[in-house]
């Protein structure tokens, strides 16, 4: 009898140990705190999260707090994003504020991106409906939307994310660091005109390390009136008609896998007319066709100095420039076929 209750007494104690130890680990770290954000990375683990709340801290017990991701079936269900979460919550409700949702998403918009295709991305991105999307399109600024990562807000209006993305492109257009305003300033060089150039160079480039080259081949055409030839600017014309017909039709939903860029046939690029098209108008097309990365900006201001006025890139992406038409029609034959 001694025996059985001393066990008793024993599993008792143990019961209360793990109980206080479980009631602190599961407890707010504070009884009061305001909101803060947490931000979880794109390529955060579900280990990493919970390594960073801790250090934050934000949260008592990992232990404890992945028990209750197990209990409640919410492994994996934590998205990367920013939340507002307290010091003043415990494990489960720190836990059921991650599992619900960001307040705040990542949004990737790669370089060479035109302005549709950035529409869809936020979208995807921000769950945004056909008419929020359709908006985006009215406010948003071709050319000006700033390849990025960015984290926004999914009750942002499409004005709010334009105004984002363009104070973005601002704010590195006009770096001190960069020195990029007063270059071209220097160079009488007036913005918009590189923001018109560069994007051409982005379209038409294997990669940054050719874009000087690129630039400086587009600099000597316009300087000596030649037309610029350049595929990219009949893309744009041609899928302009292609995508407006789209949103006419109330057809926008079925553009995930629209051809934005889509490749040229012989003899069309002469066939497309519109003042986009730098096969059939001399100089720069009226506006930017695409969203340009720092770097495509740079070369315009930058450009290698050459005496070539055509180029080509061979399957492998490597340029060959050419000084004259002659030369050029041997790299097609070399390179292309």
């Amino acid at each position: 009898m001694k025996l059985l209750r001393f066990w008793s007494l024993f599993f008792i104690i143990i019961l209360v140990i793990f109980g206080i130890i479980f009631y602190f680990g599961f407890s707010a770290m504070q009884k009061t705190g305001g909101e803060e954000r947490f931000v979880i990375g794109l390529d955060a683990s579900e280990e990493e999260v919970v390594n960073n709340l801790k250090e934050k801290g934000l949260l008592r017990n990992k232990k404890i707090f992945n028990l209750i991701l197990t209990l409640k079936g919410w492994h994996g269900k934590i998205k990367a994003g920013g939340y507002r979460i307290s010091k003043n919550m415990n494990a489960f409700k720190l836990a059921k504020t991650l599992v619900s949702g960001p307040y705040q998403k990542w949004v990737v918009i790669p370089p060479g991106k035109r302005k549709e295709q950035v529409a869809l991305i936020l979208r995807q991105a921000l769950d945004w409906p056909v008419d929020l999307v359709r908006t985006f399109l009215m406010v948003a600024d071709e050319g000006y939307l700033y390849p990025d990562t960015y984290l926004i807000n999914i009750d942002s209006d499409p004005q709010q994310v334009m105004d984002k993305l363009k104070t973005n492109f601002n704010e590195k257009f006009d770096s001190p660091a960069g020195e990029l305003q007063s270059s071209l300033l220097a160079q009488n060089i007036r913005s918009d005109t590189a923001v018109k150039i560069a994007p051409l160079i982005e379209r038409e480039s294997g990669g940054d390390e050719d874009k000087p080259l690129i630039a400086g081949i587009i600099w000597n055409r316009l300087l000596e009136g030649m037309r610029l030839e350049i595929d990219a600017t009949v893309q744009y014309a041609i899928v302009t008609n292609e995508f407006n017909s789209l949103i006419t039709n109330h057809q926008l939903l079925i553009t995930d896998n629209f051809n934005f860029w889509p490749r040229l046939p012989p003899g069309l690029v002469r066939k497309v007319d519109s003042p986009y098209n730098t096969y059939l108008y001399e100089g720069l097309p009226p506006g930017p066709i695409c969203s340009p990365s720092l770097e495509s900006i740079k070369a315009v201001v930058y450009p290698a100095k050459t005496d070539a006025f055509y180029y080509l890139h061979s399957p492998d992406k490597k340029i060959h420039p050419a000084r004259t038409f002659k030369e050029h029609e041997e790299n097609i034959v070399k390179y292309l076929k």
